[in-house]
């Protein structure tokens, strides 16, 4: 046959025609599913009937778009659901399937949604970046430090914070930034500075721990009152004393062990008395010479106080002692010896260099002589250092310390001789004359006022 085919179901009766629109299509799917059309189905149905496909015939040329139309779209519906297992399915498998189909298998980028969909002129971006947190200064007085002056004792230190942020840019133009979480990593330090107060301070030009000196004689009190009862000590003019802290009209200082209050007018510094200082520790090695003093220690006195001292004395004829001036200061200071009790001794035993064992022998301290043989039984040196320094030797170990007494290059002191560490004691095995003692502390005191 020509023309359109169309299908053509032959049934008992191979007339009848049976044409569906595709609303009852779908109402019959939704019936066989539900269960209600199986009833009708089984009452007009012929048992054991055949149901046979008969050839296809021509029955009409004209076409119809909008059924096609629909029937293309109800295919199409009808597919998707068939492959999607949602018409045919059991309520358990409809619970499976809906449970699948709500799980999220890939999670949505919110900010990668918000970047596509915002203008190509516009842009945002996270970033985390750290913050300083300023810290706060904290000034206090004090009266330890000069008037104006100030000290950091505690330096502030910058905190910081992490901060994150969304930035959004407008033609590459920062117009907004908003803090969406911030995590503190350190607190700031306070930085404390002490301020100075004290005009006392201010004009000797001091600080604490320097050292004052007398102007004249003073006395020290345990507390800052001229009240006898609370008397500590006197204080020699040209002392020198550690500046403590400043207390009104008096001063706590240091001395000796000692600590009080003195009045602060009685007082000068080295900025405003300039040369004060040396001034006072010459007088302190001045206060120590005494016949008793212990000759086992060196005498406080500096290389250059010795060459001041040895130098220019006119009965140095030869100026052995003036040559050799550094050279007792040495030898105090390697063997413990006092160094002008070794040159007093030179002195008196040689009459300044000028004796005639002295000149022959380079034997300043007639070392070896006995009453009888003075000359021929002195030693005779290579020369005038070998003699002052045998001589320094020989008094560290058997005159000046006890038996046993460490002394120098880790030998121990014999003592054969000592009868004390001065210099009568040194007199009673050393000189046959009684009065040797006096003569040699008579030439010890000249040296010691040549410091002056």
């Amino acid at each position: 046959m020509k023309g359109d085919d169309y299908l053509y179901i032959n049934k008992q009766n191979n007339n009848v025609n049976n044409e569906k629109d595709l609303s009852s299509l779908f109402k019959e799917l939704q019936d066989i599913r539900s269960g209600r059309i199986q009833a009708e189905q089984r009452k007009e149905e012929p048992k054991k009937e055949e149901i046979l496909f008969n050839r296809i015939l021509v029955v009409n040329r004209r076409f119809n778009f909008a059924g096609a139309i629909i029937g293309i779209l109800f295919l199409i519906v009808f597919s998707t659901v068939i492959q999607s297992n949602y018409i045919f399915a059991s309520y358990q498998d409809e619970k499976v399937e809906i449970g699948s189909f709500e799980k999220n298998e890939e999670p949505m980028d919110v900010l990668t949604v918000i970047s596509d969909n915002i203008s190509d002129s516009t842009k945002k971006e996270i970033i985390t970046k750290e913050f300083q947190i300023d810290y706060e200064t904290e000034r206090r007085e004090t009266k330890l430090l000069p008037k104006g002056e100030e000290n950091i004792i505690q330096p502030g230190k910058y905190g910081y914070v992490e901060k994150t942020m969304i930035r959004t840019y407008e033609k590459n133009e920062l117009i907004d930034e908003t803090v969406i979480s911030e995590n503190k990593i350190s607190d700031p330090v306070v930085n404390i500075i002490e301020v100075g107060t004290s005009e006392y301070m201010k004009d000797l030009k001091i600080h604490v721990g320097d050292k004052l000196v007398t102007k004249e004689m003073v006395y020290m009190y345990s507390e800052p009152t001229e009240n006898e009862e609370k008397l500590v000590c006197q204080i020699y003019d040209t002392i020198d004393v550690v500046f403590v802290e400043p207390e009104n009209e008096f001063v706590r200082v240091k001395v000796d062990g000692m600590e009080g209050y003195v009045l602060g007018s009685k007082l000068t510094s080295e900025a405003i008395t300039p040369g004060i200082l040396e001034k006072a520790r010459i007088k302190r090695v001045l206060l120590n010479l005494s016949p008793e003093m212990e000759l086992n220690s060196p005498s406080g006195f500096s290389k250059e106080d010795y060459k001041k001292i040895l130098s220019g004395n006119n009965q140095d004829v030869y100026k052995i002692f003036e040559d050799n001036a550094e050279f007792f200061y040495e030898v105090e200071q390697k063997y413990n010896v006092n160094g002008l009790f070794i040159a007093a001794i030179g002195i008196h035993e040689s009459n300044w260099g000028t004796s005639t064992i002295a000149r022959d022998k380079c034997n300043l301290f007639g070392y070896g002589s006995y009453d009888s043989s003075a000359y021929e039984s002195s030693f005779e040196f290579e020369n005038y250092r070998y003699g002052i320094e045998t001589l320094a030797k020989v008094l560290s170990k058997y005159y000046l310390n006890e038996p046993g007494t460490p002394i120098y290059d880790g030998e121990t002191a014999v003592g054969s001789y000592y009868n004390g560490p001065t210099v009568t004691g040194v007199n009673i095995r050393y000189a046959s004359d009684t009065n040797w003692s006096n003569r040699v502390y008579t030439i010890m005191e000249y040296l010691y006022n040549r410091a002056k």
